[in-house]
């Protein structure tokens, strides 16, 4: 069996898992843990975040995957590598210092519907920037042949640490702010996680 149909079947295998945890996560465990305000509120964050990741990474993970084969010098692999990793700030930066900017503004705008939303609008720019280089580093594992890893963190991961996070809150362990920090940490974390072991 190649190293691409191996990798091929094990991804399905983390998929199907994957799948599995957010359905007991969204079908039993947000609905009787958390409030309905604060599970449309995760949602919200999330979906957000999700929204502006492209816009962020600015198709620099499609670019790796297109132009990597380009490079067969292992210097100019890490130059090219090092390219993408500082064209998402020209967009991350500005975003920023715009949303920082008027930050008053776009959380009341946020929350017009759920006020829950104004305290926690800086997490959207902090997981989508998180997300984003994550992406990057995710398509640099895939071009180089060792993608499990990063799909398990992409699949398994968010979906696990939800898991846990809600146990710990159902347990009392944390408070609902809390929960929403510790889920923002695990989306930076996971970030740091394939950074790390791409850098090994």
């Amino acid at each position: 069996m190649g190293i691409v149909l191996k990798q091929s079947f094990k991804n399905t295998l983390v998929i199907i898992v994957g799948f599995a945890i957010g359905a007991v996560n969204t079908l039993w465990f947000y609905p009787h843990f958390l409030q309905e305000e604060y599970y449309g509120l995760v949602t919200f964050l999330l979906s957000s975040s999700n929204l502006l990741m492209p816009l962020t990474a600015f198709g620099v993970q499609y670019t790796i995957i297109k132009f990597y084969a380009s490079y067969t010098d292992k210097t100019e692999q890490d130059k090219f590598l090092l390219s993408m990793l500082i064209v998402p700030l020209f967009i991350a930066i500005p975003f920023g210092f715009i949303g920082n900017l008027f930050y008053e503004k776009i959380s009341e705008w946020l929350s017009i519907k759920n006020e829950v939303v104004k305290e926690y609008t800086f997490i959207i720019y902090l997981i989508a920037v998180a997300t984003a280089y994550f992406e990057i580093f995710y398509a640099w594992s895939k071009v180089q042949l060792q993608s499990v890893f990063g799909n398990l963190l992409k699949e398994i991961f968010p979906r696990s640490m939800v898991f846990i996070l809600l146990i710990g809150f159902s347990m009392g362990l944390f408070s609902k702010s809390e929960f929403i920090y510790l889920l923002t940490f695990g989306y930076l974390f996971k970030e740091t996680c394939i950074e790390v072991w791409l850098a090994n």
